[in-house]
């Protein structure tokens, strides 16, 4: 007559060691994100508290801020799980759509319009090549900071003195 009998089990970690590895874990994890984000040109963003950035801007429709700017936002989305946000435009005037790229006083900004958090880009935009191309579609990719934005907020974008109000957040 045989009988099954079963290992022992190797017992489970204390759930102080446990969870002090998960933190470990997170935060080298955190910072590999962090320095692939620069290693990428992902822009530096903040929230921005100190007063309304949309102060003093005029109000502008797409076309307003294509004839300002010479560019055409295609998409205002959530990716990277929340944590990142991207904003893709097509240039539509090479010439007045260069600044933006190389002026930080034209940096973009996103207002949301349900809360007034505010992304604010911290460093200028990079652009890697020669010039912008009449037609050519571009992108920022900006970290979500403090997850201030949401898939269906409604956003305002503010370039320079220009603001575009009413802008969905897609996801």
């Amino acid at each position: 007559m045989t009988t099954d009998t079963l290992a022992p089990e190797a017992p489970a970690p204390p759930p102080a060691k446990a969870g002090r590895r998960i933190r470990r874990r997170l935060v080298v994890l955190a910072a590999v994100l962090s320095l692939v984000a620069v290693g990428c040109g992902i822009q530096a963003w903040r929230v921005h508290r100190a007063s309304d950035v949309r102060n003093g801007t005029t109000l502008v429709t797409a076309d307003g801020m294509a004839a300002r700017y010479g560019i055409d936002i295609d998409l205002l989305a959530i990716t990277a799980a929340g944590g990142l946000v991207e904003l893709r435009y097509q240039v539509v005037d090479p010439d007045k759509a260069a600044p933006l790229v190389h002026d930080p006083d034209l940096s973009p900004a996103l207002v949301s319009e349900e809360t007034g958090r505010t992304l604010v880009m911290s460093t200028p935009p990079h652009h890697h090549g020669t010039e912008l191309q009449l037609g050519g579609t571009y992108f920022f990719l900006m970290a979500n900071a403090e997850t201030a934005l949401h898939k269906g907020d409604e956003v305002t974008l503010i370039i320079g003195d220009a603001r575009l109000e009413h802008l969905e957040m897609q996801g």
